[in-house]
């Protein structure tokens, strides 16, 4: 019989920071979708490694724990224990979590273990095997924006009086506004400076 906190999948995964820095990883799913875990291989298919190209606040990826599959990762043996600790390093100076953009609309999200524990006690809560030092942890969920704030509501556009409305730009006549903030409505866009060095 298989316990509440065994593992529901366990593997290997090679993560890379910008295609260097390559990383072999054991990985272990502990809550979650094994399809999850198939559309990362899928997405690692061509290159043999998951990319991390990105970076986000660790609560950004934090937001993603109920709905995605959690993994760990781990070093493959103790000599690669020096790799892992300069990727954990890494993660915490930056003060980020990294992603890797996965097939479809998932991504790999990675944290390093124990660091911001308010943020992570969700996640320590669902299973109590998950690692709290020395390792990454993963989260597989919806790429870009989650739970985003709903926005104010906008008054309607007072209409112009009839003279007026013939001098008016043809996007004013019709009450058009353009977007703020270049036009990324979607949320999910990542700026230039959350991209790995």
């Amino acid at each position: 019989m298989v316990g509440k906190d065994a593992p529901l999948w366990t593997g290997v995964l090679t993560l890379a920071r910008n295609g260097a820095k390559r990383l072999p990883a054991r990985v272990t799913l502990h809550r979650g979708r094994v399809k999850d875990i198939e559309v990362a291989i899928q997405s690692a298919k061509d290159t043999r490694m998951l990319d991390i190209k990105h970076r986000v606040p660790f609560d950004e990826a934090a937001r993603r724990i109920s709905s995605g599959s959690v993994l760990a990762l781990d070093p493959m043996s103790p000599t690669d224990q020096k790799a892992f600790d300069e990727y954990i390093k890494y993660f915490k100076t930056k003060s980020r979590a990294g992603v890797a953009r996965l097939e479809g609309n998932l991504a790999l999200y990675l944290l390093p273990a124990g660091e911001s524990p308010e943020v992570l006690k969700a996640l320590y809560e669902l299973n109590t095997h998950i690692p709290r030092n020395g390792s990454l942890l993963g989260i597989i969920g919806e790429s870009g924006a989650v739970a985003a704030p709903v926005a104010a509501p906008v008054a309607a556009p007072v209409a112009a009086p009839k003279e007026e409305a013939s001098k008016a730009k043809p996007d004013e006549a019709k009450g058009k506004v353009e977007p703020k903030g270049g036009g990324d409505e979607e949320g999910g866009k990542i700026s230039s400076k959350d991209v790995t060095e």
